[in-house]
């Protein structure tokens, strides 16, 4: 990614997660400066009466250098404007450093995340494009390098996970309930009889969990008892050794 377009700020895989809208950047991920997730994962999706959750992490550049021949120019820091587009009754949170600034603002070669919540009905099924500006302030210059972001959009679907139409296909609903504090359901459709193996990793990749099971043909239903992994979230992956699906869940006490 472009360090201009860094101006812009996963369901990043090296987040730590600590709720009551607040996010902590892990210090080791990411590596690169760049704004996560990126445009070719996007936002979660959403389902109708499930609460929704969406972290952005944010690493501000040290300097740039649009110009190789000249000398780098400090970035001294990214401000993020009002985002705009969101579903009804969704509001978000800017952390810095794990607590809250004044503003969304993050100084130059620092971290921070944003972190978007709400609770959508089934009035607010459909697809939501969000514009999040943002204003980039280098070289100790008072005059921002402004940029929109217009490539990240939530999806809010039914509270039916899998439509009549995919009960011919290897699909994978979201559990219910999401969040959940002990037990959740894991439903997914199975064209045949298989051998499906269940997968639960934690934000930084380490499997937490791990189940193969004999699905039969059409609707599957799996209880995860998520009673002895601490709060946060997690990806859960179920494949028929064909096709991988992964989804993400939320656990909160």
């Amino acid at each position: 990614m472009n360090k201009f377009l860094l101006v812009a700020l996963f369901f990043s895989t090296g987040l730590t997660a600590v709720f009551s809208q607040n996010c902590t950047p892990d210090p080791n991920n990411p590596v690169n400066p760049g704004v996560y997730p990126d445009s070719a994962t996007g936002f979660v999706q959403g389902y109708a009466n499930q609460a929704y959750l969406q972290l952005i992490t944010i690493k501000v550049p040290q300097d740039t250098q649009p110009i190789t021949w000249l000398p780098p120019i400090a970035w001294d820091s990214t401000v993020l404007g009002n985002i705009t587009g969101l579903p009804n009754g969704f509001t978000y949170a800017c952390w810095n450093n794990g607590t809250s600034p004044n503003r969304c603002s993050w100084r130059g070669n620092t971290k921070g995340c944003v972190v978007i919540t709400g609770t959508p009905t089934i009035n607010d099924t459909g697809t939501y494009n969000l514009t999040i500006p943002t204003f980039n302030y280098l070289g100790g210059s008072s005059t921002a390098n402004n940029y929109v972001i217009t490539y990240y959009k939530i999806k809010i679907n039914a509270p039916s996970s899998i439509p009549d139409s995919d009960k011919d296909k290897f699909t994978v609903a979201q559990n219910q309930p999401n969040p959940f504090k002990g037990n959740t359901l894991i439903e997914f459709n199975s064209p045949d009889p298989d051998e499906v193996t269940i997968k639960v990793y934690n934000l930084v990749g380490s499997m937490v969990f791990t189940r193969q099971i004999k699905a039969k043909q059409g609707i599957n239903k799996f209880n995860f008892d998520g009673q002895q992994l601490n709060e946060g979230i997690y990806i859960y992956t179920i494949s028929n050794g064909e096709q991988n699906i992964t989804k993400r869940m939320v656990i909160n006490r």
